[in-house]
């Protein structure tokens, strides 16, 4: 494993224990989350099989097995692994959740396959900009014509530009478009961060996946980080989440914002 990847993994190691109590205290968050559950349920079907990538304490992975689906569960962090068994261990036991630790570069190693989607959520593909082999070993573990469901930070994030703007700090400002990836402090480690366009990153995986769809998760809404701002105006704020969900999809709005979710099918 190379010294970025260990970094990532003691970074993530670190958070697993209060990982969840921080998710579920952030409105904004929360309410991410919940939007990207939405998406997942209108691609996906109950008793479907899904090969999840940085699972983390398995949030995502316990919502879609109560949906019915078996969820083979990856996360680099051997702690954040230890976590989801922990927080998941009836769901084990009926075999709707399976669990293994891997990193992107090691999908390929995992004996399952015929899965009928791959997830990631919340930037853990941000971790690393390099996606030949995982773009290939995911295509390989799926079913013709499987999909490929992400949820990544996204390199224009007008909130960011205007908050950090209004700070006096343009460096912050416009950190997301440094083509070399940025450090970001997670637990007292520093992370390297990349940053991705909806089509640049679609590009990445063109090889074994067509695009689908784009949909835009906090355009309007502050990022999870600005969270002191629902606690101040959270009537406006929450009619910012609702004008989201309204043009969440829709051309040019779902090009921009703190994350994307990009939804690819696997080509013939």
């Amino acid at each position: 494993m190379n010294t970025h990847l260990k970094e990532t993994e003691k970074a993530f190691d670190k958070a697993a224990h209060d990982y969840d109590l921080h998710d579920n205290a952030n409105p904004l968050l929360v309410w991410m989350r919940e939007i990207v559950h939405k998406v997942y349920m209108e691609y996906l079907k109950p008793d479907s099989k899904i090969l999840e990538l940085n699972a983390g304490t398995g949030i995502d992975a316990r919502y879609l097995a109560s949906q019915g689906m078996r969820v083979y569960a990856t996360d680099i962090s051997r702690e954040m692994i230890g976590v989801l068994k922990l927080n998941s261990a009836d769901l084990i036991a009926k075999g709707m959740i399976s669990t293994e630790v891997k990193s992107f570069d090691d999908i390929g190693e995992i004996k399952e396959n015929n899965f009928d989607a791959v997830i990631s959520n919340f930037g853990g593909l941000n971790c690393i900009n390099s996606f030949g082999k995982l773009s290939r070993d995911i295509s390989d573990k799926m079913k013709s014509r499987g999909l490929f469901i992400a949820v990544v930070m996204n390199k224009l994030c007008p909130w960011e530009i205007f908050y950090y703007m209004l700070r006096f700090k343009p460096a912050q400002a416009f950190r997301r478009l440094n083509k070399y990836g940025v450090f970001a402090e997670l637990n007292g480690i520093k992370v390297k961060t990349y940053y991705f366009s909806p089509h640049g990153f679609a590009r990445e995986f063109s090889k074994y996946f067509m695009l689908t769809k784009i949909y835009s998760l906090g355009l309007l809404t502050p990022p999870p980080y600005l969270q002191g701002i629902y606690g101040k105006f959270k009537p406006l704020v929450r009619q910012l989440m609702k004008a989201d969900e309204l043009i969440c999809k829709t051309f040019p709005f779902n090009l921009a914002g703190d994350h994307f979710i990009i939804v690819m099918k696997k080509r013939n």
